[in-house]
This record gives structure tokens, sequence and C-alpha cells, in this order.
């Protein structure tokens, strides 16, 4: 019996190894050449040069974005961290991305020098500036706009020729921005010898070049976050002295406010600083007092005031390095102030995107992840590592673009990614262009380019035994992208109007009241909130159903007293006993029961999640049979034509890659059953093999051509004709099929 116990367990070992090796296959794609005879290639998307029709402006309505000849446009966008290499390597790399459809890219620069040593704080780090110069020529000739964030003030440090007191745990001018002089007037002159010098590359100042498109004033940081609690020693008393500014201006005098509050104290206050009334310094609380974890009790008024001070002190700055890019330096380009978080996104992100509203963008950096616990979670995978593989498709809520958007401005999202360990990333760049494109979020940046084109699994940092985390450049992702900027940029899912309008007043948001609909925070495995606790917050809090932001667009207007809209169809649109949830404009629909989500437009068509959780998806169009457990199976066509009459059709292919020799075995963990990493990999990815059936009812269509990654035809897929429709079984090794 124990014999025939081993012989039947090894041989199921060997059939199991076996299926393993003929499920997957090997993504080592070459370099692409940029051949002509290439069948799948989106450059055609862009300008011939970007900002070849002026600069990029907002809509008419303020919501959107237009080219400088009014043309609207929509951007399909990177971060990249491929600069230094010299112009050629750049050139490649832009290629490499407009054939994917990328127009846009953000640069994440730091302009101001780092380090402890560096040299006076006024000084820029020009190798950055230049790198800045080469990006944008090599960019703007692919027909890719640049978005630049100069600013990050983590990587500014505070040594002891540059006054500035700084926990020596965590030396970042995080929250000085906004209110000492010194710094900002060091970053007007950041900017100008940025923005004001003529650019080598291309004979022209970045202020007068229409491909830098956008301008962020900085990189997460907020005086709604936790960092403000690191604001300290003399810091700390300036914040202290604009606190007694502002109430003065607020009531009239300090005794006004004083009896405003009823003498009451700060409750947590920061660093040392205790009220002087007489001297106009007035403590500043522990920004834990405004989330709803705190009860204001006896000092509603003042963290109401605090929170009104700490909001206009942000709001002023925005507007100010606004005024001082358009009169000082002549820069036209658009303004983004800012895209992070607060300590309770739930009360305090309406007053963090309303301090957004002086310049002319606003943003936000949200991610996708799932559990991962390890020394390095928060760049590297390592063995030993403990993780959860789950992807997005049962948690509909932590998609990105859910968001409260302020009406009559564009909202990007500058930095995401669907992060490693999980898996499970081919949905992202499909559900990010299809709920864009549905909700009206104007652009998204994928977090990062690393290379110049593919990705392979390789070390984070170039010498730990690791696998990196923050790269877009993978089959998963950036093989996903073709289809995704397709849907995007075209509009091959129809925006629906709003689904939520909510007015909210000044008072509303000083006394940090709920608003209708809460939104999520997104994933950071380094700053990140208890999910689930904020699941049950944001279910608690709101008045409508949080799922609205997956059935169209949900807009706040600040600074207004009128009714609040909510759409009649909300609740015929939301089954939460099928877990179904059906977009206003019926073209989208997530079932997150089983973990799946069809697209059902007349020139975009598709299934992303468990195909094998039906026998078969009918579309308008076409049918898919799979009995893949996970995949994405999208069909555009490529002749702007419907599908039902296209002469030419792309069928996108994705599914799981992991690095070759991956290993994990179960793990219990506090949460549920997780996985831990025995092997980490190496390159080249493995690429899930999906077996699936195609009919699309198309009379005109009669053969099939399989790509490789670079768009080259490698052979014809073997198709049939049934009831005037074509029948093609895809290939298990391609991530693209060209029908025509």
């Amino acid at each position: 019996m124990k014999r025939s116990f081993i012989v039947l367990f090894c041989s199921l070992l060997s059939t199991l190894a076996a299926a393993q090796t003929s499920q997957t296959w090997d993504f080592a794609p070459g370099p692409d050449l940029f051949s002509d005879t290439a069948l799948l290639d989106l450059s055609y998307l862009n300008e011939d040069m970007a900002g070849e029709s002026g600069f990029i402006r907002r809509s008419v309505d303020g919501a959107a974005f237009v080219r400088g000849d009014g043309v609207p446009i929509r951007f399909w966008a990177l971060n990249t961290y491929v600069a230094g290499l010299g112009m050629s390597e750049l050139q490649n790399h832009a290629r490499f991305l407009a054939k994917r459809g990328v127009n846009m890219v953000r640069l994440h620069g730091q302009i101001p020098q780092a380090g402890e040593t560096g040299g006076p704080l006024e000084a820029i780090d020009d190798a950055v500036r230049d790198q800045l110069w080469q990006l944008v020529a090599a960019m703007k000739d692919a027909g890719i706009y640049i978005t630049f964030s100069p600013y990050y003030p983590q990587h500014v440090h505070a040594d002891a020729a540059r006054r500035w007191q700084v926990p020596e745990d965590s030396p970042g001018l995080t929250g000085m921005i906004y209110f000492d002089p010194v710094l900002q007037d060091a970053y007007k002159g950041w900017l100008r010898e940025t923005l004001i010098p003529v650019n080598p590359y291309t004979g022209l100042a970045l202020k007068d070049d229409p491909a830098l498109a956008i301008i962020q004033m900085q990189n997460e940081d907020s005086l709604l976050f936790w960092t403000f609690n690191r604001i300290q020693g003399r810091e700390a008393a300036l914040l202290g002295a604009r606190f007694g500014d502002f109430l003065t201006e607020k009531y009239g005098s300090l005794a006004v406010a004083q009896d405003a509050w009823g003498d009451a104290d700060a409750p947590g206050p920061i660093a040392d600083v205790r009220d002087d009334w007489g001297n106009g310094v007035i403590a500043l609380s522990n920004i834990w007092h405004l989330t709803g974890d705190a009860d204001p009790g006896w000092a509603a008024v003042r963290l109401s005031d605090q929170a009104q001070f700490l909001t206009q002190t942000m709001r002023d700055w925005h507007a100010e390095v606004a005024r001082f890019l358009r009169d000082d330096i002549g820069a036209p380009q658009l303004f983004n102030a800012g895209n992070w978080r607060t300590a309770d996104d739930a009360l305090l992100d309406d007053l963090e995107r309303y301090a957004y509203t002086t310049g002319d963008v606003i943003g936000v950096n949200r991610y996708v992840g799932a559990l991962h616990e390890g020394e390095y979670e928060g760049w590297a995978i390592v063995a030993g590592d403990t993780f959860r593989e789950d992807g997005l498709l049962t948690r509909p809520l932590d998609l990105p673009i859910t968001l409260r958007q302020p009406a009559g401005y564009p909202y990007i999202i500058s930095e995401t990614l669907w992060v490693p360990p999980m898996w499970e990333q081919a949905e992202g760049p499909i559900l990010m262009a299809a709920y864009q494109a549905l909700t009206g979020v104007d652009a998204s940046y994928w977090f990062a380019a690393g290379d110049t084109q593919w990705r392979s699994p390789q070390s984070a940092n170039g010498y730990l035994p690791s696998v990196g985390k923050w790269f877009v450049s993978t089959p998963q992702q950036m093989g996903a992208f073709p289809a995704a900027a397709l849907i995007f940029r075209l509009g091959l899912i129809e925006q629906a109007p709003p689904v939520v309008i909510e007015h909210r007043t000044p008072e509303a948001l000083w006394s940090r009241s709920a608003p209708m609909v809460v939104a999520g925070q997104g994933y950071d495995p380094n700053r990140d909130q208890d999910p689930e606790v904020l699941a049950q917050q944001a279910s608690q809090l709101s008045q409508v159903s949080p799922f609205s932001f997956l059935l169209g667009p949900v807009q706040v207007v600040f600074g207004s007293d009128a009714a609040n809209y909510v759409h009649p169809d909300i609740d015929a649109l939301i089954d939460t006993d099928k877990r179904v949830l059906t977009s206003l404009t019926r073209q989208l629909s997530w079932d997150w029961g089983n973990g799946v989500v069809t697209l059902d437009a007349p020139s975009a068509q598709g299934v992303v999640g468990a195909l094998a959780s039906r026998a078969a998806f009918v579309l308008q169009d076409v049918t898919i049979e799979s009995d893949a457990d996970y995949a994405s199976i999208i069909v555009v066509p490529l002749d702007g034509q419907p599908i039902a009459t296209a002469s030419r059709l792309l069928v996108q292919i994705n599914s799981i890659a992991r690095p070759t020799g991956w290993r994990a075995k179960p793990a219990d963990h506090e949460s549920g059953p997780a996985q831990k990493v025995t092997a980490f990999g190496e390159a080249p990815w493995q690429i899930d093999s999906v077996d699936a059936t195609l009919t699309i009812r198309n009379t005109g269509l009669s053969r099939a051509t399989a790509l490789d990654a670079n768009g080259m035809a490698t052979g014809s897929v073997a198709v049939s004709q049934r009831n005037d429709a074509l029948v093609l079984t895809l290939p298990t090794d391609a991530l693209y099929v060209v029908i025509d």
C-alpha cells in the first residue's frame, strides 16, 4: 500500500511537472528593431512631434486636456528612469514606447542637489537637468509629451549648514515647502535654473517648449499626512506663528479666536510648541486629531480652524507657484500642485484635492497590491517573503480610479502599478483603460520603465539576490499596453455622465464631515493603513454605495451649497447579491464574485479574469471560450471601424508571468492563507499559456497572423468560417494576433 502510494505520488508529480512545462512559454524577445513590416505599431496615434500644434491646454469646461489646436487628447503614460544613458538610447526608448501607444512620460527628477554634503541649498543638480533636457528632445521627436516632477522632500537633506531641525531618522524636509520662506525662495530658484536656460538638445528653453506639457510642484508631500508630525523645533514655531496670523485674520484678533475656542489647549501638540498668545504663536495638534479615530470633543472649533489653516496654507503656496510660473518665468505649461494622500482619506481627501485647485490639474499616486511581507518588502522580493497572489478582480473598490473628481479639472494618477509578487497583473492596463474612459480620469502614469525596452526578471538594485518590484516593462503589464492604449486614447469605451455630484461648503471641509461617497486609499507597502479597517470605514461613512465609482464619474464641487445629485439608476446597477456591477453605459460589467470583467462595446470587446467561470462569453460581435483560470483576451479594431465591420482587428492575449524557477509554498498568516517564496527565480519570464477559441461575427475577415512581442509576424493562425463568422483557436505562445 505504501509503495503504491509513493508510485502514484511520484507519477502525479511527474504529470504536474510536465503540465507546468507545457503550459508556459519563455518570454525572451529580441530587441525591437522597428521594422517597417511590423503588423502592430501604434506610433501613428502620436503627433509627428509633441507640441507641434502648441501647448497642451484644458478644455473649454476645464475638465479634460486638449492640444494647442483645441483637439481633445488623452494620455497613455508611464514614468521613466531611462535617463543619463545618452541620446541614442533615449531615442530608442521613445520609439519603443510610442510603438506601444504611449504619448506621455513623467520624469521624477529631483532638481535640487541631494545628500547631506551637497552644495548650497540654491544649487541644482546639473546632471538631472541635462537628463531632462535630453529626455524632452528624444521624446518630442516620437510625439511623446513630458510631465516633470522636480522636487521630492524626502531627498533634500538638512545638514548642519542648512538650519533645519528634523528628526535624525527621517531627515527629509517634509511639509516645509508650504511655509518656510527660505526653502520657498530656493524652490523658485530651482525652477528658474531649470526652465529658463536654453536646452542645448532642442534650442528651446523648457518654458518655451510645448513638449513639456505638465509641471508638478512636488511629489508626495502634504501638511495633511502623517509626516506633518515630524515638524519640530524652529519650524514648528514658525508654523505656529503663521497659525497665529491666520487666526488674527479670520477672527479679527487672537482674543476673539481664544474666546471662540473656549480656551481649549491643543490636544497632542506637535514638537514642544505650546500656545503663546502674547507673541502670536499658536500650537498645532498632531495630525491624528484631525482623523476619524479622534474625538475632537471640547477642541472641535480649534481643530476645524487647524484643518482650514493647513489646507489654506497649501492652497496659497500652490497659487503662488502657479503665479510664479506664469508671470515671473513665463511658462504656460499646465501646473499640477500635488499627488499625495492624507492621514485619513475618508475625511481629509477633499481638503487635499481642494488645496490643489489653484493649479490646473488634480493628481494622486495610487497603486494596486496584495499582502507582501519581508525584510525588503518596500522594494524587493527575496526568498522567505510571505505574500498573497490575489489580483484585483474580487475587490473592485481597490481600482485606482475610484476617485472623487473635483468638477472642472483634469485628474491624473501620476504613479500606478499592479505590484508583484501579486502576479495577477495582466488585468491592470485593460481595467485602467476601460474605467478611465468610463469615468473621465484623464491619464495614469505606469511606474516605471527602468530599461529602454523590455525588462527581464532581475535584481532589485543590481546586487541583492532578488527580483525588483517597481517596473512596468514586463509582458504582463506593458505587454497589455497596445489594446489598452487604443481603448483609452480613442475612447472605445464611452464616458458616462456623472453618477454622483456632491456639493461641499467650506464649513463641511473644515469640520471633516464624511462625504457622500468615500474612496479607498490605494496600495503603498511603506505607508498603508489596515485595508480591512478602511474598507469597513468607507462602507459605514458612505451615504451612497462606494461601488458608484465603478458606474461612472463621481464628482465633487467645492464651495457650493447646491443640491447634491445621485443618478436614479445606481441601485439597479449594483447587484450585491450576485456581486455584479454594471456601468452606466452598460459597456462594462464587473462580476466580483467570480473575478471577471467583461467589455462589450462596439469597438472594444473582451474578458478579463476567470475565463473558466463560464462555458462561453457571448458579446455583441465576439464569443470567447476558454478554460483559463486567469487571462485577458481583448479584441479591438485597428482601422477605426466597429468590430462588426472592421477590416483589421487586434486580439491581445495576456495572462500570468513569473520568473523562471519561481517557487512558493503554502504559509500561515494572521490574515488568512498565504504563500512563502522559496525561490524568486531568474530570467526569462514564464508566461502561462491560454487555450481559447474566438468566434468573431464579421463577414469581411478571412485570415489571422500571430505576432511576436515586437509586432512582427511569426506565422499564420488557422481559421474557419461558421455561420457568417470567423472562428479561430488562439496560439498558446503569443501576446497578439492580427485578423484581417
